[in-house]
């Protein structure tokens, strides 16, 4: 017989550890490529994860780091941070023990006086104390399974928070590198105009001596009424970005302005090297969100699989008391227990339990095809970033070329002038060509750095 009851006994246990936890499979359909197409050529440094070190521009670097510990985006993701850790550390705490004190204390006094009986008082006391206990044993893992949720979910408010960096750092940069392409076209423009004022005042005398029409003189008067427009927006254009940097470092935007000493556009680092597709999966903020989510709609779904399953509880009641009287009676006391085991197992649910299991198995394929997808944009986001770099770097440097020549242009067409062999409109429009071509190389160079900044992102990099 006792070897019986044994038997019986490591057989419900084998039985129990079987069904202790819920596995769901979840793979990608993705075909992860060994290698990236554009990646190729690169030759930059391979520090990403503090790219903005590669510019080597201090005050560059100062309001990145400034940002990621100042910004209130940033702030905001840390809270619901701290959030989703007290949740998961509230479901991890639900698979423990509850236990409880109770007690009271009581007293009267009594004093009775009818008039026809001698008066009489009395007095009473009592009090009592008690403890309790429950215990839901987890025997079928649901509520491991909603601590793994509760814990996953945490894990993917972290990878929030390190995508909220990323951004913040990107825009820093965007809003630092416009602000000094619009300084450079402002001085372009005050250039150009003054060259043009001095070719409407080349074709108005040729117009007052009956030497050119009225045309070419309307036509250099609109050139200069549309740079002065242009101008002025630019000014307006250049505070409100010095004002998106204050924000970005949670500043008060009244006040705050930038030292615009140097270039960071004359001259942009090369995309960095090495990169593959595996470092982008496990760099990515995005994509390492999705995978928890995976993994928390995985526990989600084990835990409402569970419901099918029998629950256990525990409870345990211990009181004592005792009450206290001034008469010719002895006092009352006494102590008492409750032990109790339950069991609960769902019979008919008119289906709740089956649809709250397919609702979860949805979203869990939901949350899957999300990942393929982030994980096929991210893949394209790279090549196509690195190859537009390549391009843009190819046209930086075709209109760097362009601007010399023009610039030659421009000094030789004032020479000849000064011989007699060109008339000054030559010389001056040669001039205005010169300076149009410089303002398409700042535009050229600001369109790589923002690229480049892509690049950036599209590998993951900016965040700690």
């Amino acid at each position: 017989m006792k070897t019986v009851k044994l038997t019986t006994i490591a057989i419900f246990i084998a039985f129990l550890t079987a069904c202790n936890a819920t596995q769901v499979d979840t793979q990608s359909t993705v075909t992860l490529p060994t290698q990236f197409e554009q990646t190729a050529q690169a030759t930059g440094s391979q520090n990403v994860q503090q790219w903005w070190q590669n510019w080597q521009d201090p005050q560059l670097s100062r309001l990145i780091e400034q940002g990621l510990q100042n910004n209130l985006d940033i702030a905001l993701a840390q809270t619901r941070l701290k959030e989703a850790q007290a949740n998961s550390q509230y479901a991890e705490a639900d698979m423990g023990v509850n236990v409880g004190l109770n007690g009271s204390i009581s007293g009267g006094i009594s004093n009775i006086n009818s008039g026809i009986i001698n008066p009489s008082s009395g007095r009473s006391g009592g009090g009592y104390g008690g403890f309790s206990a429950s215990w839901e044993p987890d025997i079928f893992g649901q509520k491991r399974s909603d601590a793994d949720a509760a814990y996953y979910a945490a894990l993917g408010q972290q990878e929030q928070l390190y995508g909220t960096q990323l951004l913040v750092a990107s825009q820093i940069a965007d809003n630092y590198f416009k602000i000094f392409a619009t300084e450079q076209q402002k001085a372009l423009i005050s250039q150009n105009l003054t060259v043009l004022a001095e070719l409407q005042r080349y074709i108005q005398g040729r117009f007052n001596a009956g030497q050119a029409t009225a045309y070419e003189v309307n036509e250099i008067a609109a050139q200069i009424a549309a740079l002065q427009a242009k101008q002025t927006t630019l000014t307006a254009q250049a505070v409100s970005f010095e004002r998106n940097i204050a924000i970005l470092l949670g500043q008060t935007p009244q006040g705050f302005h930038l030292v615009k000493q140097g270039n960071p556009l004359a001259k942009i680092p090369n995309p960095p090297a090495g990169q593959q597709p595996s470092d982008v999966i496990n760099r990515r903020p995005d994509l390492r969100a999705n995978a928890q989510q995976i993994r928390a709609y995985s526990a989600k779904l084990a835990s409402a699989k569970a419901d099918l399953l029998p629950r256990f509880d525990i409870q345990f009641l211990g009181q004592g008391g005792r009450i206290g009287l001034n008469n010719d009676l002895s006092h009352l006391s006494g102590i008492g227990s409750f032990v109790s085991a339950g069991v609960q197992l769902p019979i008919f649910t008119n289906g709740r339990i089956e649809a709250n299991i397919d609702a979860a198995n949805a979203r869990l394929k939901g949350v899957v095809i999300q990942y393929d997808k982030t994980l096929l944009t991210a893949l394209a986001e790279v090549d196509n970033s690195y190859q537009m770099q390549q391009s843009l770097a190819r046209q930086t440097a075709l209109l760097t070329k362009t601007v010399q020549q023009a610039q030659k242009q421009a000094k030789d067409s004032q020479l000849l002038f000064k011989h007699g062999d060109k008339t000054l409109d030559v010389a001056l429009r040669a001039q205005i060509s010169a300076l149009n071509y410089q303002e398409q190389l700042v535009q050229s160079r600001l369109a790589q750095a923002q690229n480049l900044l892509a690049v950036y992102k599209a590998l993951g990099g900016g965040w700690q």
